[in-house]
This record gives structure tokens, C-alpha cells and sequence, in this order.
């Protein structure tokens, strides 16, 4: 059974804490930690195996003489349960033990591993077994994702967190230069099954290595959302969040037309003369090691020209990549262009994702997290089948020409839109406030809304100062869940304004409070400057009758002809 937690920041700040080692934050700083170590090391193992059997499992549908469509369909296959049950795992990993969260996911990627292997030794497996089999692994892997991208916060300091971020890109990458040559020489010298059952084996030590993970979990103040609930909170969030909305739009655009280069680099390798399963492992080792080599430069990079210059950068050159795939058919120009697009890949997605962990407060992470990988796959599954159609009408090169042209296009149209730069990180823990007693008497916490009003006394020459003001001000309300917010002036008397806002129920009203950061302090702290007066700004809170109703048993529904 799931185990509710909260995040670490959920601490109040004079909780005490074990002493943390100080160390200078450096690219390969997060290795200091055991739990990052350990993690990372039986994941480069499962990584290993995961590249090596998409060797196995790309090559099986090549050559059994599959339509383009069919070998992109892979692609789409892996990235549809991400795109469509990200946000739904995303709640459980910001509400309950994200460790069980992961080890529930793995366990189901673990048994869709082994149905192919046995699949495979059964000499049963074809593209369409093979299809779905992958689309049962990627729903065990959409589980799993958002939890592991929001834990990364719980195995290091918050300080460590990008560098985090970057060591398991290159983790990542690491395994696809060398993993896709272990399963081409497999698959040359024993064939596919042995492929899967070696991804059977290498993902069972990473299995391992979170099971033996333990950590002390903090005590949740409120219950955990439900599935619904959590959804609504986390649009919520994302729709009056700079940072979620336009990682989510840059990131759908680059995966649009950059899933070109994964889902028809094997018909790419395949065409070629002489191409053979060891071809297309070596063309994915470049890609890898492309990235193991531009991951050394990403922070450097990007505190050199920022987070948005570094992603159209990155994305401008990997249109050029494209576009050198599709047009030269010489491999002198084809493995140089693969270098230089696992190094722009990695500059990309990891600028993203970092972007997300660094600037998103840990109540909505995971979420957050999900949606923008929600983005990200959801431009790799439709660029993936958009692709593939192409390339059956206008040939492999033609389409990688043009999947080059239009992220040139998107590069240019997206530019001005600003990723924020990176802040203090502190400002987003948890605020420690006053918080209204849970146990309210005579009403229902679950239903009927809450009607907030908060009345400042404003001088004169400080009334512009209150109108700047504003605009945080209901940021900061709507997005921890207010579903509506507005400021008004007092007709009746001089100098008073209400900040008026409306919460679904008095338990949203409790999340709302207990999701404020020190950010978000800072925004109140500097509305309340302004208040006159040596009382602070007077606050009523009001509940529905709805509410009374439901708490004292009474019908809600009412005979039309009552009223």
C-alpha cells in the first residue's frame, strides 16, 4: 500500500536535521551522496539493457520487411502511455512514497521484459506482438518517470540538484553509446532473445538498488489529493506558471520535429550499403557519445548565454544536423552530424528538465515534471507517426531534410520565448504560517466553497504601489489553487481595499496555505508593507451554506417548484 508523504521542505524550517556535508557544487558533486551513487550505477546497468534490446527489437522490425509506419510506430508505441498517464502518476508521486511509486512501475516494466523474452525464445514475437509489448513496458515506464525525475531532490541537496539532473542524462547517454553495441553484437552472435533476457537481468539490479533505498519520511500535515483533485491542481498551477508553460510549448515543438532522427535512424542505417544491426548500434553509440561529450559543456553553456539562448542554440544546430543526415548519403558526414546531435540533445533536454526541477516548489513537482515530459513525448509520438507517413511517400533522406527545415522554422518562432533563469533555490521551500485549525466544527472540510477576504488600509501615495502589487498577488493565489481572485476599492471608505478570492472548499483553503513558499511570503510580506495602521490587514473567511447543509445531513436537491 502507497505511504503518504510530503516533500522534504514540507519540514518546518526549525525542524532539526542531520548535518550535511558541505561541498562545492560541481558537475560530478552528486556522487558524494550513497543513494545517488548507488542509484545511479545499477541504472546505468538497466539503461545498458534497455538500449541494447532496442537494437534487437528495431532490427526485428526491419527486417521483417515493416512499412516506415510500422518501424516508427515504436517510437509511438514507447511514448503514448507517457503522454497519456504522466499526470495521472504524477499525482501519486507528489502524494505518496515516491520509492513504492517507482518499484510499482518497475515491477510492471520488468514483467513486460519478460513476455518478450518469452515471447522471443517461443519464436513468437512479430511486429505487432512486438508493438505491444512495448506499449505494456512504457505503461509500467509513464508510472515510474515522474516519481524518479521528482526523487532526484530526495537522494541529493537542493543545491546539487542540476548537476543531479545532468549526471543521470549522461548516465543516460553513456548507456546508449555502449549499450546499442553490446545488443548489435549480441544480436549478431546470439540472437534477440538472449538481447531481452539481458535486459530482463540489468533491469532487476536497478529493481534492487531502489528497494534497498531507505530514507526518513517526513509526516504529512493533510490528507493526500485525489486523482481528480491533484489533476485540477496541477493545471491549475500550470496555467498561471511561467516555467511550466513554456517548457511545455518549446518542448512539444523540439520533440515534434526532432523525433525524426530516432524514429528513422533505422531505416537510415538499414538503407545503407551494406547496413547491418551493427551499422544502426554504432550511428545510436554516436549519438551517445555526442552527448556524453556536450554534457561536459552544458553548464558552462548555460551560465555563459542562459537557459533559452542555450536551447535554440542546441535546437538550431541539430536542424542543421538533420538536414546533413537527409541530404548527404556519405557516413564520413553522416557519423560527425550524429555526434553533434547527441551533444545538442543533451543540451536541450537537460536544460529543461533542470529548468522544471530548479524553479517548480516540491508540493507540485512530480506534476510539473509530467506534464513537461507529457509535452516532450507527446512531440516524439506525433512527430514519430508524422515521420514514419513521410518517409513512405517521400523516402528516408527527404523526410529527415525536412524534419530539419521545420525545427529550423520552430527555433525561429519560438525564440522569444524566455525560459526564467535560475533563482535562489531557498525561496522556494516551504513558509511556515499560521494555519486555521483542520477540525473545524459544524461544517463539511470537503464541500462548498470558501469565500476569503482580506481588507487592507492603503494611503494615498502608496495606492500605485498596491496596483504593481496586485499582479503576484493573484498569480500567487490562483496558482496554489484560488479559483478566482480580484482586488476592490471601497466606495464607502477612504483608503480601504479588499482583496477578495474564492476557494473550492475549506480543505483546498488548508492546501493552499500549506503550499506557500518563501517566495510567496515574499509576495504577501510586500503587499502587507503597505497596509496602514499598527494592526495587521483583517481577514474573514467564509464558508458556503452548502457546506452547513452537507455537514447536517440536509438534501441538496430542492423540488423546482420550492424555490
Amino acid at each position: 500500500m502507497l505511504q503518504p508523504v510530503s516533500a522534504t521542505n514540507d519540514l518546518p524550517p526549525d525542524a532539526p536535521a542531520a548535518p550535511a556535508p558541505v561541498l562545492r557544487v560541481s558537475t560530478l558533486s552528486p556522487f558524494a551522496f550513497p543513494a545517488f551513487r548507488i542509484i545511479w550505477i545499477a541504472n546505468l546497468f538497466a539503461n545498458l539493457g534497455t538500449w541494447a534490446q532496442s537494437v534487437a527489437a528495431a532490427w526485428i522490425i526491419t527486417t521483417e520487411q515493416s512499412s516506415p509506419l510500422m518501424v516508427a510506430m515504436i517510437q509511438v508505441a514507447a511514448a503514448f502511455p507517457l503522454v497519456a498517464l504522466s499526470i495521472l502518476t504524477g499525482v501519486l508521486a507528489d502524494n505518496y512514497d515516491r520509492r513504492k511509486v517507482m518499484l510499482t512501475g518497475m515491477l510492471l516494466e520488468l514483467a513486460g521484459g519478460v513476455f518478450i523474452t518469452v515471447l522471443a525464445f517461443a519464436g513468437l514475437l512479430h511486429p505487432i506482438t512486438l508493438i505491444a509489448s512495448v506499449f505494456c513496458i512504457a505503461i509500467g515506464s509513464a508510472v515510474v518517470t515522474p516519481a524518479w525525475q521528482a526523487a532526484v531532490g530526495e537522494q541529493v541537496p537542493r543545491a546539487h540538484v542540476g548537476s543531479a539532473v545532468l549526471l543521470n542524462s549522461v548516465n543516460f547517454n553513456v548507456a546508449r553509446a555502449v549499450g546499442p553495441a553490446i545488443g548489435g553484437l549480441l544480436l549478431g552472435a546470439m540472437g534477440a532473445p538472449w538481447v531481452f533476457l539481458l535486459n530482463c537481468f540489468c533491469y532487476g539490479s536497478l529493481i534492487w538498488a531502489i528497494w534497498r533505498w531507505k530514507r526518513d519520511l517526513p509526516v504529512r500535515r493533510l490528507p493526500p489529493e485525489g486523482i481528480f483533485e491533484g489533476v485540477v491542481a496541477a493545471l491549475r498551477y500550470t496555467q498561471h506558471s511561467t516555467v511550466t508553460r513554456v517548457v511545455m510549448l518549446r518542448s512539444f515543438a523540439f520533440g515534434l520535429s526532432a523525433s525524426a532522427l530516432w524514429a528513422l535512424l533505422p531505416l537510415l542505417a538499414h538503407e545503407h550499403e551494406g547496413g547491418s544491426a551493427l551499422l544502426y548500434g554504432y550511428m545510436l553509440g554516436a549519438l551517445g557519445l555526442g552527448a556524453i561529450v556536450g554534457s561536459a559543456a552544458v553548464r558552462r553553456a548555460q551560465a555563459a548565454w542562459g537557459a533559452s539562448r542555450l536551447v535554440s542554440v542546441a535546437a538550431g544546430l541539430l536542424a542543421a544536423c538533420l538536414l546533413a543526415l537527409g541530404l548527404a548519403g556519405s557516413l564520413w558526414i553522416a557519423f560527425p552530424a550524429l555526434l553533434l546531435s547527441g551533444g545538442c540533445w543533451i543540451g536541450v533536454l537537460a536544460t529543461y528538465n533542470t529548468t522544471v526541477q530548479m524553479l517548480v516548489p516540491d508540493w507540485v513537482k512530480a506534476r510539473a515534471l509530467a506534464l513537461y515530459q507529457t509535452a516532450i513525448f507527446g512531440g516524439l509520438a506525433a512527430g514519430s507517426f508524422m515521420w514514419g507517413h513521410f518517409a513512405g511517400t517521400m523516402g528516408v533522406s527527404g523526410a529527415l531534410a525536412a524534419a530539419g527545415i521545420m525545427l529550423g522554422i520552430t527555433v525561429a518562432l519560438l525564440y522569444r520565448s524566455r525560459l526564467p533563469e535560475h533563482v535562489d533555490t531557498q525561496s522556494l521551500a516551504r513558509a511556515d504560517s499560521a494555519e486555521p485549525a483542520l477540525a473545524a466544527a459544524g461544517f463539511n472540510t470537503q464541500h462548498g466553497a470558501v469565500l476569503v477576504a482580506v481588507e487592507y488600509q492603503i494611503e494615498r501615495d502608496k495606492l500605485s504601489a498596491l496596483i504593481q502589487a496586485a499582479h503576484p498577488l493573484r498569480l500567487l493565489r490562483l496558482r496554489n489553487g484560488a479559483q478566482q481572485w480580484q482586488l476592490f476599492r471601497d466606495l464607502e471608505r477612504e483608503g480601504v481595499w479588499r482583496e477578495v478570492f474564492l476557494v473550492e472548499s475549506w480543505m483546498q483553503y488548508l492546501r493552499m496555505i500549506d503550499r506557500m513558499t518563501l517566495a510567496d511570503k515574499m509576495v504577501l510580506d510586500k503587499v502587507h508593507a503597505l497596509h496602514a495602521g499598527g494592526k495587521p490587514p483583517v481577514v474573514s473567511r467564509n464558508v458556503s451554506y452548502l457546506a452547513m447543509n452537507e455537514a447536517q445531513g440536509f438534501s441538496l436537491r430542492r423540488d423546482p417548484e420550492s424555490l
